[in-house]
């Protein structure tokens, strides 16, 4: 039982060594696409929110009395 085991630690302590380098190098590029994405998600609800608050306004306004 032990060689078994010793043998799937050895097969998926080579798999991350293999994938390791790539590890920081994708977090760092994860982490500026969400930066930007979440940036951009704020500043288009902000840009709706604007432009619903203006329609509303003019609808307002032009009512009739």
């Amino acid at each position: 039982m032990k060689q078994i085991w010793t043998g799937r630690v050895g097969q998926v302590a080579g798999k991350y060594g293999e994938h390791a380098p790539m590890v920081t190098t994708c977090c760092n590029a994860c982490r500026t696409c969400v930066t930007t994405n979440v940036l951009t998600l704020a500043l288009g609800a902000g840009a709706a929110a604007g432009m619903f608050f203006v329609r509303a306004a003019r609808r307002v306004s032009t009512r009739p009395s």
